[in-house]
């Protein structure tokens, strides 16, 4: 099995730390909002990985995180004053739906579905790590790390210096902080400041009352949930930077092992008319309104039939054209016939029995070749126009369609 690893930009063999056991971490969503469709993509792909490496033999441990707090005035603090409720009740509010719409999906739930605001001490724990290794630094009750420290900081984005400070901007880092050495160091802690109001959540550490950095809630909840150090992290091709490379930054300087992750999976971006789908701009897609009309198997033959790392743009015709394609295969297996016609689609799949191996190979072979569930649906359509339902059954399995 070979994948694209962004750290080292290009296409490996993929081998764990240990052999037939994966681990995997990705960035799980904001709950200020429901689930859109770019959610679904991150999400849905690396459900499909899970299914896969399990089908090839592999134990695999799967952590998800819920940024339900973070050291920005993020939209959830914002929503949650307009409001007139508590974060603690809109993060509770939003999960619940995002939950809700992925099991709608078929999506299997992670071994470790963490949130934030339950793992401060494991987040205080590294943060003392990298201050005893002189990586980190305390000004004003806030906590930093010295990005100086790390030679190889900057390697997962590739950015020059001058690009990471216009893409920090963009994600509201605080370049402009005077406590830091440098506008690019990163948050670890941030004080709480007094004239905050009950919306700002506030917990008591040994620098002060404050509350974490975003991009140490991940290394520290990785770290606790699946160790040292992981297989497989992954997310939106937009958390490249800053804060996958923060994360990199923070849990080896903590740990002092290297490499945090081996691979590096990132997705590629959804877009709708003409801009990237995002909370921010509004042009969202959501899956709870999409389920309305068009089946959960439909949704997931869109989102499987683009790769990973591809970048495209939705349309309802798409779906509309999903919706054919499963119910076809939905029909030409059985599984929505009669009785009958069952039976004698599975003795046209005995008759195959010599040649099923092969079908069965060539899904394996598009999977194996950087997760190409495009090719993989085009060997599943191919295996259920034949006939062979047990076959057709276990790839619709391994791509998480679910026929009652």
């Amino acid at each position: 099995m070979k994948i694209y690893n962004t750290l080292s930009h290009k296409i490996e063999e993929f081998v764990p730390f240990e052999e037939k056991k994966v681990k995997i971490y990705v960035c799980g969503i904001t709950p200020y909002d429901t689930t859109h469709l770019g959610h679904a993509f991150t999400y849905i792909f690396f459900d499909v990985l899970n299914r896969y490496l399990r089908f090839k033999g592999y134990e695999v441990i799967y952590t998800q995180n819920v940024t339900d707090i973070n050291d920005r005035d993020n939209d959830i603090l914002k929503r949650a004053k307009d409001q007139g409720t508590t974060w603690q009740n809109l993060s509770k509010f939003w999960t619940e739906k995002f939950l809700h719409d992925m099991h709608e999906l078929n999506w299997i739930v992670p071994d470790n579905y963490l949130f934030a605001s339950e793992h401060i001490p494991a987040m205080i724990d590294l943060i003392d790590n990298l201050l005893k290794n002189k990586i980190a630094y305390i000004v004003n009750g806030g906590v930093y790390l010295d990005i100086s420290k790390d030679k190889d900081f900057g390697n997962l984005s590739g950015y020059s210096n001058e690009k990471m400070l216009s893409v920090a901007k963009e994600f509201d880092e605080d370049i402009d902080n005077p406590n830091k050495r440098n506008p690019l160091d990163i948050t670890l802690w941030r004080p709480t400041i007094k004239s905050q109001s009950e919306h700002i959540p506030s917990f008591d550490s040994p620098y002060g009352p404050g509350r974490p950095g975003w991009h140490l809630e991940c290394s520290a909840m990785s770290i606790c949930s699946l160790g040292e150090q992981i297989d497989i992290h992954g997310g939106g091709k937009d958390l490249i930077y800053p804060h996958h490379e923060a994360e990199i930054a923070q849990s080896e300087g903590g740990t002092e092992k290297k490499p945090f992750s081996k691979f590096w999976l990132h997705m590629g971006i959804v877009s709708y008319n003409g801009q990237k789908m995002s909370k921010s701009i509004g042009n969202l897609v959501l899956v709870s309104d999409l389920l309305k009309k068009y089946s959960a198997n439909a949704i997931r033959y869109l989102l499987l039939s683009n790769h990973y790392r591809s970048e495209w743009e939705f349309e309802e015709s798409q779906l509309v054209e999903a919706e054919k394609k499963i119910n076809a295969i939905r029909e030409a297996v059985g599984f929505s016939s009669s009785s009958e016609a069952l039976a004698e689609s599975r003795s046209e799949s005995s008759r195959h029995a010599r040649t099923i191996d092969i079908d069965l190979k060539q899904f394996e072979l598009a999977l194996d070749d950087d997760m190409n569930t495009p090719e993989a649906l085009k060997a599943l359509s191919q295996s259920a126009e034949k006939g062979r339902v047990e076959e057709a059954k276990k790839m619709a399995d391994i791509l998480g369609f679910k026929f009652r």
